[in-house]
């Protein structure tokens, strides 16, 4: 429909089938069309845990990982029915990471209009927190692999610098945000990108 609103989907460090399976579907239910991306299709993992533990090969992949991005994020603002400032990203876990990474743009337009991060602590570029779109970062708390202190440093330099933030906590959570966890960090996620999805 016109006017319809999309985000680009980003798997964890594993590739494909965790939680991020669970945000391509569940997504769509609250009028958010996804586009799941296999962004580790031209840079093969380095092992049978794909990328994760694998932090050279995520340093020499990343350039890569974000063109795909931005390609995805020009399709969706291509495709019929969806409005151009009606995109978004979400990623979860090393998804997330990259999910900000791509999303800090020194040019208009931007790729992306807003931001979910699940379980994100992307070390890079908190000085350039400025250049991120409205984003929600999502965390299961300290047991969570990637824990609530590696994601507060993002979150504080977002609401330094002015950029509509939320920080939505899952206390006692984990990683893979199973059940009623993933639930209702998805509603979280959806409402606040509603509000900044044209």
């Amino acid at each position: 429909m016109a006017g319809g609103r999309a985000v680009v989907v980003l798997h964890g460090c594993g590739g494909f089938s965790t939680f991020d399976h669970r945000l391509a579907v569940d997504l769509p239910h609250y009028g958010i069309s996804t586009l799941y991306v296999d962004y580790f299709g031209l840079t093969p993992p380095p092992g049978k845990r794909g990328f994760c533990g694998a932090h050279s090969a995520v340093e020499n992949a990343f350039v890569t990982w974000i063109k795909i991005v931005d390609a995805a994020a020009t399709k969706l603002r291509n495709t019929p029915g969806i409005d151009p400032g009606g995109v978004g990203v979400v990623g979860w876990s090393l998804g997330g990471g990259l999910a900000v990474v791509a999303s800090i743009v020194y040019h208009e337009p931007r790729p992306f209009a807003a931001v979910a991060g699940f379980s994100t602590g992307s070390a890079r570029d908190y000085q350039l927190a400025s250049l991120l779109p409205p984003t929600i970062l999502l965390s299961g708390g300290p047991a969570d692999a990637i824990p609530l202190a590696q994601t507060l440093p993002l979150y504080h330099a977002l609401q330094a610098a002015h950029v509509p933030s939320v920080l939505y906590v899952y206390p006692h959570g984990s990683h893979a945000w199973p059940g009623r966890q993933g639930a209702l960090g998805i509603e979280h996620a959806a409402g606040f990108l509603h509000r900044y999805l044209r």
